[in-house]
């Protein structure tokens, strides 16, 4: 029979497990083991694997042999993938945490298990099965009904948002290339005996993705249970998971519905003005002192976080965290080593009457060349910092209001109703510029201009726009750059000044502009998954470019 690994976790004021699947790629050594029956038999006992699945989420470093502190889930994959796209700023190797997503240079170390694609694929089959083990014991398990069917409903959402996030890592965007091969599919609990999977398709993935999460969403309303804490999922995050899935589709119609839904949770609002605002911290360079500044980004209390994670300091993880890499106002030299900078182009389309404007740097006269170490450097950021570094006290935001009001926004677009476009596009903008209004009045139209760099010339083209700035950390940029299908660059010269990107991918000449499509921007299927699975073979690896 099937046994489960409990991983003791911490989450809010109560104890939690994790269920660890056994495939043969991602053994981990059991703290603790129990029959899968007695901790799945009840709705009580439910909810502490479920809890257990979201500790993971910001908790589970021990799926690498080595590099952990580059491995802390759902954040380290968003920001890898920022870095891969060109909005985000790598502006030294520092400790090598990220460099090499910054660089490509984590693609030809797919036979390893101590790199991002291992890491990846690991971690989110992990949750899937997990989740599996949860979807085959609801119906049968003992206790109230409607808080098993939430359960239920919560473990679909979690299903379909990790392979949402499998095939936009491992695979092309979802249009143009339907027949292409996907990642497995499993539905349900893996033992030492399963047989794996072979790719499929990616419309298979997407067909699953659309199940599950229609899935989710009746079992949400059968239940009718309120969100128990801002970590699970619940029926508005899990309409923004389907706006966010539409989008890729180009189901315009469905991303837009889902978006507006989404923002519609009783007690939930866009960030103001004023709660936009973000102080700095400090950085003494002779004394390498520091203060921790004041953001919105770090805490799950602000207004309109849908879904994130409250990380208590005793379970904070402490150098291996989002904000160890984030904050270079610290003592954690990851960040001060390396801090993350914001383009100068994209900073040089922000007004000056933009509260957003004050999230970096500007150019304060610190360029790369003439920096050694912490937060004074040209165009660092400061959107993302502890909350009490002394205590390593940071909370985890997956998702929040503002990314449904641009999906919306784009896809009302996308319709051709630039009305309600410039409608969700004003929520927002005026609640960032006060200046914002004049902004809109002549734009028009559905196109998009240019990729990374150019000039706002279409409604559309603004919109794509705001949502670089306001999600500039958060959206995983690699992933739009495919969706949209453009191109992009990290070379350009914007007010007179070079790109300030310290690697423009230049070892190949035509990666000064990549294509649209480009192979490298899609991981390698790790080659534990080769050896291990019978159903995928070295023929089944993505394109490889020396």
């Amino acid at each position: 029979m099937k046994r489960f690994t409990l991983m003791i976790a911490a989450l809010g004021a109560g104890l939690v497990l994790a269920l660890t699947g056994c495939s043969s790629m991602m053994e981990t050594g059991p703290s603790d083991e129990v029959e899968k029956d007695v901790i799945l038999s009840d709705a009580e006992g439910m909810e502490v694997a479920l809890n257990g699945i979201y500790a993971t989420m910001y908790t589970r470093l021990n799926f690498v042999t080595a590099n952990a502190h580059h491995c802390f889930g759902n954040l380290a994959v968003t920001l890898a993938a920022e870095l891969m796209g060109e909005d985000m700023v790598h502006t030294a190797q520092g400790a090598g945490w990220f460099w090499k997503d910054y660089t490509y240079d984590m693609r030809s170390r797919y036979s390893s298990k101590i790199w991002r694609s291992y890491f990846t694929w690991a971690y989110f089959y992990e949750l899937i099965d997990n989740a599996n083990y949860l979807l085959s014991a609801w119906e049968s398990a003992t206790g109230d009904l409607a808080r098993r069917q939430d359960i239920a409903a919560q473990a679909y959402a979690v299903r379909a948002y990790c392979y949402f996030m499998l095939i936009q890592s491992f695979q092309q965007t979802y249009v143009g290339h339907q027949d292409a091969p996907g990642v497995p599919v499993y539905t349900e609990p893996t033992t030492s005996a399963s047989v794996g999977k072979g790719r499929g398709t990616v419309e298979d993935v997407y067909v699953r993705i659309c199940r599950d999460i229609d899935e989710a969403l009746a079992l949400f309303e059968t239940s009718g249970l309120p969100q128990e804490h801002i970590s699970h999922l619940d029926k508005y995050a899990t309409q923004l998971l389907r706006a966010r899935v539409a989008l890729v589709m180009n189901d315009w119609k469905t991303a837009a519905e889902a978006a507006v839904t989404a923002m519609s949770k009783p007690g939930r609002s866009l960030i103001s003005l004023a709660g936009a605002t973000v102080v700095k911290g400090t950085f003494d360079n002779a004394t390498r002192n520091w203060t921790t500044g004041t953001t919105p980004f770090n805490s799950v209390s602000t207004s309109s976080v849908l879904w994130g994670a409250e990380v208590i300091t005793e379970q904070s993880t402490v150098y291996a965290s989002f904000f160890s890499h984030m904050d270079a106002c610290t003592n954690i030299y990851y960040a001060a080593e390396s801090p993350k900078c914001i383009s100068n182009w994209l900073y040089a389309q922000i007004p000056e009457t933009d509260v957003r404007k004050g999230w970096w740097n500007g150019n304060i006269g610190v360029p790369t060349s003439d920096w050694k170490y912490g937060a004074n450097i040209n165009y660092n950021q400061f959107k993302f910092q502890w909350k009490n570094q002394k205590n390593y006290a940071g909370d985890y935001i997956f998702m929040r209001m503002e990314e449904a009001c641009l999906i919306a926004a784009e896809a009302y677009c996308r319709l051709g109703d630039e009305l309600e476009a410039k409608h969700w596009l004003s929520e927002l903008e005026s609640r960032r510029n006060p200046a914002y209004a004049s902004r809109l009045v002549h734009l028009t139209g559905s196109e998009q201009t240019f990729a990374s760099v150019g000039t706002v010339e279409t409604l559309l083209d603004e919109i794509l726009l705001q949502r670089r700035i306001e999600l500039w950390g958060e959206a995983g940029r690699i992933y739009d750059i495919l969706r949209l299908r453009k191109g992009w660059t990290r070379n350009w010269t914007v007010n007179g000044e070079p790109s300030n990107h310290t690697n423009l991918l230049s070892k190949y000449p035509e990666y000064l502009g990549f294509p649209a499509d480009f192979r490298e921007c899609i991981m390698m299927i790790p080659q534990a998954e080769i050896d291990n699975n019978p159903s995928i073979g070295p023929e089944d690896q993505n394109p490889y470019v020396e």
